[in-house]
């Protein structure tokens, strides 16, 4: 793929197949003492880290957030944004990022941060990749969903992909009205780098391989994980985090609810923020996270019966 030009603080993992994957770097604004990697939901791209990504740098993190192939600035060379060639390649990918940055930060705790869909790709890797992470991140994570693809669609998306693997499906469009009214559907449809669109194999597989195993892989992983998820969240229902919590084999984990959150957590996490919601709500979820890391990078983890438990943030 041909490199693009580059935006301020952004560069290019070289895969090893020879692919430039586009990523943003925010850097600590002290001495870090731990490495966050972000991992975006299917329909945007790295650029949804623009708030907690800056947040978590001020709060001795390096922090990277990459588009993953096919998607945003790591598109394929003849293909549209939102399809890939090998879907294989696609999370190889993951574990080159990983250890690239690992080289780049020795002896640095490495935590990976999944929003929505990107939670389902955190838990296949700290399944498959253990030793290569020091924790775990899931915002948003979609197990249970707050809307239905139509039968027919559902038939067409198994079916199909045998025949027509790079067909391109709207899913977006599927997403409950509700969304679809709203100013995160804009801000979404607006930015050229999101997608809406999605190539039938890629699908299939993202939904065989990584959605439909969320809970087996979270019963293999034992790193300490944070769940974060909005109540009014209409996209992945706040159920999902706690039917995740319940598997998780980590004696070392936390769910943290926000009121009137939805599946962006008051726009801390979206490509373009709006007023929408005050600076203060958005910085109750990157103040979560900050806490949970330095907690983790000390090695003071919470006690277990304060960890394992569900906790609910009442200011609105």
């Amino acid at each position: 793929m041909q490199a693009q030009p580059l935006e301020k603080n952004t560069d290019y993992f070289k895969m090893s197949d020879g692919f430039n994957l586009f990523y943003r770097r925010w850097q600590s604004s002290g001495q870090a003492d731990r490495v966050v990697i972000f991992l975006h939901g299917i329909e945007v791209h790295s650029g949804a880290f623009g708030f907690i990504g800056p947040e978590l740098a001020n709060s001795n993190c390096e922090v990277y957030g990459f588009d993953r192939r096919g998607f945003g600035n790591s598109k394929e060379q003849d293909l549209p944004r939102g399809d890939v060639k090998s879907f294989e390649r696609h999370l190889e990918d993951i574990n080159e990022v990983v250890e690239a940055v690992r080289k780049n930060h020795p002896g640095k705790k490495i935590f990976i941060f999944g929003h929505s869909i990107g939670c389902a790709y955190a838990l296949w890797y700290a399944a498959h990749y253990p030793q290569q992470l020091d924790g775990i991140i899931l915002a948003s994570n979609p197990l249970e969903a707050g809307f239905k693809v139509p039968t027919q669609d559902t038939i067409k998306l198994v079916f199909s992909p045998i025949i027509e693997h790079h067909s391109m499906y709207d899913l977006i469009d599927k997403w409950p009205q509700a969304f679809r009214e709203g100013e995160e559907y804009k801000l979404i449809t607006e930015d050229e780098l999101c997608t809406k669109v999605f190539g039938l194999g890629f699908l299939y597989e993202l939904q065989t391989k990584l959605a439909n195993k969320m809970l087996h892989y979270a019963s293999k992983i034992e790193k300490p994980t944070l769940l974060i998820h909005g109540d009014a969240d209409i996209i992945a229902l706040p159920e999902s985090s706690n039917k995740l919590m319940e598997k998780l084999a980590s004696n070392d984990k936390n769910l943290q609810i926000f009121l009137g959150a939805d599946h962006w957590l008051y726009q801390s996490i979206i490509p373009t923020m709006s007023s929408k919601y005050t600076l203060e709500q958005k910085k109750q979820v990157s103040s979560t996270v900050k806490n949970w890391l330095e907690k983790q990078a000390t090695g003071s983890a919470m006690a277990l019966g304060e960890t394992a438990s569900a906790q609910k943030n009442t200011e609105k």
